[in-house]
């Protein structure tokens, strides 16, 4: 059995963690750069935290493609697509 200050993972009986340090989720409208935490709550403005780690990359991603391909779309054309010049 892990002492009390312990993070237990999932195949614990713990909760799913993929990492202990949270992120504010408000970060860009109320900070001037990102604030770290442990907590659920930001401790500067109160605003919920969100997980800090990036998702698994996985060279077998059957979406992926389409993520970016979506991504791209929703960034607008950019100068290295060739889609700025067209009509």
């Amino acid at each position: 059995m892990p002492h009390a200050g312990t993070l237990r993972h999932a195949s614990d009986g713990g909760p799913d963690v993929k990492s202990p340090i949270r992120r504010c989720s408000e970060w860009r409208a109320a900070h001037d750069r990102p604030v770290y935490t442990f907590t659920e709550r930001c401790p500067d403005c109160g605003a919920p935290t969100e997980n800090s780690a990036p998702p698994p990359f996985s060279p077998e991603d059957r979406y992926g493609e389409y993520r970016r391909r979506a991504r791209r779309r929703s960034d607008g054309p950019t100068v290295d697509d060739g889609d700025a010049n067209r009509e």
